[in-house]
């Protein structure tokens, strides 16, 4: 007999695409808000604001690493917490909290405020991400699951991709209206107040994406929560085995940390481009880690998702060893789409592949345990990205980077359950 919710996300399926129906698209609806506000215009302008109120990249590097570590050290708790108090509300409340952590960042010049603040960004964000794949994954059927966390990543992908555009204008446009309201002599290269008042706008933008989530079913919500049944069996899970299954992921956030926090600072250095002129390069690869993925049902289909994983990883690292040698912008923009477009194929199969080899009752605890890991990864990689620079250079880090990858694909090869 077929459970209630297989009955109603059957009722509610849109023809002709699998894995979506009206509770996937209320959540896409977030994501799109959620992506644009955190990924796209805050993450674009934080590196440049900071650059623009006096903090070096050896500073800016351990800022960026704290949300990393706050990340490790609720991982695994806030995974209880998921379970207390239900997904769909974790989301909704650690959104909120992010939108303060932004907003708190972009309203100081004080080195320990903004270190709190990162830490907090980290924290809510972390739980966020715990809460995100179990509750998914409750929203469809688990035959079109990889569908749904393609459209999902695309989703989100092509927000972030708008947000980096968004981005890089912003600033310019806040300052146009701030000479108009008669601050006079005000530059986004050397005030920060255009970034400031930039960054709030994300802050805004992500407390508007919590209500989509609040306008799910409250019915299709519980089904994800696990209980206090649940909690108890934390004991007894199998924790090799989660460790095992879930070590790609470390892997994954070392090259992620090496790469993500700095690519704006990394072209600004490499080729003297515009803030704006960023914006649009990294919004141009947003938009290849958001198409690309597309593929994976065909991936998945040929080679299987942890096969296709390896092979997907093997070229990105190609592309990012072209990224290091790259002579002019143009051919480096070029091996930067792709290296960090393939790539991203990792989330929307690895989830999957995850959540699929685990009865549900484990899914939360998974979800934590890629929290743990990918956070430490990162945590470790963004410190020492300012340190790395200066013994080697950023062209050689790109090359750390690829070697990080093809790791990857090899311990997702390793690690993954035959099935």
């Amino acid at each position: 007999m077929k459970s209630v919710l297989e009955m109603r996300i059957r009722a509610g399926r849109i023809a002709r695409f699998p894995g979506l129906n009206g509770q996937v698209l209320l959540f896409l609806c977030h994501s799109l808000l959620f992506h644009i506000g955190l990924l796209g215009i805050a993450d674009i302008l934080l590196n440049f604001y900071l650059v623009s109120i006096g903090y070096d990249t050896a500073t800016i590097s351990l800022l960026q690493s704290l949300p990393r570590l706050s990340g490790f050290l609720i991982g695994l708790p806030i995974g209880l917490v998921a379970n207390r108090v239900g997904n769909r509300r974790l989301i909704v409340l650690s959104t909120a909290g992010i939108a303060i952590a932004v907003a708190t960042t972009a309203l100081t010049q004080s080195l320990p405020i903004i270190a709190l603040s990162r830490f907090l960004w980290g924290a809510c964000f972390g739980a966020n991400q715990v809460a995100k794949p179990p509750f998914m994954v409750t929203l469809t059927d688990r035959s079109e699951h990889t569908a749904m966390f393609s459209y999902h990543n695309l989703v989100a992908m092509l927000a972030v991709a708008i947000g980096s555009v968004l981005g890089g204008a912003l600033p310019l446009i806040a300052s146009q209206t701030l000479a108009i309201a008669g601050v006079d002599g005000l530059r986004p290269e050397e005030m920060p107040l255009a970034y400031r008042a930039s960054i709030l706008s994300a802050a805004i933008l992500l407390l508007l994406s919590a209500v989509p989530i609040l306008s799910l079913r409250s019915g299709a919500a519980m089904f994800n929560r696990v209980g206090t049944a649940g909690i108890g069996r934390w004991r007894l899970a199998p924790w090799r085995r989660l460790i095992r299954l879930t070590f790609p992921l470390f892997v994954f956030g070392i090259s992620g940390g090496l790469t993500f926090p700095f690519f704006n600072l990394i072209f600004r250095e490499l080729f003297g481009i515009t803030d704006s002129a960023v914006g649009g390069v990294i919004g141009l690869g947003w938009l290849a880690m958001g198409l690309m993925p597309l593929l994976n049902p065909a991936v998945e289909a040929r080679w299987g998702r942890a096969g296709g994983l390896t092979a997907l990883m093997f070229a990105s690292a190609v592309a990012f060893v072209g990224f290091s040698a790259a002579p002019g912008l143009a051919m480096a923009i070029l091996f930067f789409v792709l290296a960090i477009g393939i790539r991203n194929t990792m989330q929307p199969l690895f989830q999957p592949l995850l959540m699929d080899s685990l009865d549900a009752g484990l899914h939360n605890v998974a979800s934590s345990l890629c929290l743990v890991m990918w956070n430490f990864g990162w945590f470790v990689s963004a410190f020492g990205f300012g340190f790395l620079q200066l013994a080697i250079g950023t062209r050689s880090i790109m090359l750390v980077v690829a070697f990080f990858v093809v790791l990857n694909g090899l311990s997702i090869r390793a690690t993954a359950e035959r099935r």
